[in-house]
């Protein structure tokens, strides 16, 4: 018989320098006891800053904490492309650094704002034909790498110390930091690596609440720092059922809006609703077929959230 996990929550970490993700994970396995430990998407080892780590039950909902927005701070060093579009790699080109404005700079930064097209590094973990990119890299490998569409919501520019230029960057899922760096250097003509970073925020995660990595070292330090499941996607707008809606949701029906006893936050069609009971259990996530303007206004039997993954209990 399968046993049931001791936890069920999300730990946010402030993860230290030189540790890769996985590193990190196994470190929490072996404080929970538990094997049923995933992050939230690879913190390259140089960075430190939130990384949550689900464990048990709370593995389910990686892939939305996956799609939060970030921030981070960021230092890049101008004047050097490295193979690994860090300060870590192999340098590849060095060039000088003329006396750039504040204002030549943050006109360069403005250009990378909204939706942008970018070519994921070969250094990382996406896949080429089963093989992780980084993996290819080790051997000297190098392939073509069809590009991604990000979202860059914020850029500000907090201080420049030439070769460094340091700046806060708002983005959505799937941004590679150490290329934004690259190919700002690159828009720049003087070439840039990331030479440090911090991840400010991940969704509802801040690293002002992050706990030290060598303060978890117990189950009882495990226990004492988890969030809950419902907690942990509190950036999520959400609503409120009863037993009803409940039952209704955990058998992959459609939510009508007769069934929500209230709506918490105002929300559009189209976005990831959680779907909590009145304790605060987290019951699932659904997608939303209608505004929450749209659902005060007409209530009633008409469906307004989509299943996209339940829990039970």
């Amino acid at each position: 018989m399968k046993t049931a996990p001791k936890f069920n929550g999300v730990l946010n970490i402030d993860k230290p320098a030189g540790m890769t993700s996985h590193d990190v994970v196994d470190a929490i396995r072996r404080s929970a006891g538990e094997r049923q430990v995933g992050h939230t998407g690879t913190l390259d080892p140089m960075a430190t800053g939130v990384l949550p780590i689900c464990i048990g039950r709370a593995t389910k909902i990686q892939q939305f904490l996956i799609a939060q927005d970030k921030e981070y701070s960021i230092e890049m060093r101008l004047g050097v492309v490295t193979d690994t579009q860090d300060t870590t790699g192999q340098i590849l080109e060095e060039n000088e650094v003329p006396s750039f404005t504040q204002d030549e700079v943050v006109s360069v930064l403005n250009r990378f704002l909204g939706e942008l097209e970018q070519i994921p590094p070969m250094v990382s973990a996406k896949h080429h034909k089963g093989k992780r990119l980084y993996e290819l890299a080790r051997k000297g490998v190098e392939v073509k790498r069809d590009p991604c569409k990000i979202f860059i919501h914020q850029l500000i520019l907090d201080e420049i110390s030439l070769p460094a230029v340091r700046f806060h960057v708002t983005c959505g899922k799937g941004t590679y930091i150490r290329t934004l760096c690259h190919d700002i250097g690159q828009s720049l003509g003087t070439g840039a690596a990331m030479s440090g970073l911090v991840r400010v925020r991940c969704g509802a995660f801040h690293v002002d609440n992050a706990a030290p990595l060598d303060a978890l070292q117990t189950p009882g330090d495990i226990e004492k720092h988890l969030c809950s499941m419902n907690d942990a996607l509190s950036s999520m707008p959400s609503v409120t059922v009863g037993s009803e809606g409940i039952a209704s949701f955990r058998c992959g029906r459609f939510l009508s809006g007769g069934l929500i006893s209230r709506c918490n936050e105002p929300f559009e069609s189209g976005s990831m609703i959680r779907v909590a009971s009145r304790d605060g259990s987290l019951v699932g996530i659904g997608e939303s077929l209608m505004s929450s303007d749209q659902l005060d206004a007409l209530a009633g039997n008409l469906r307004v959230i989509k299943p996209v993954k339940v829990f039970q209990n």
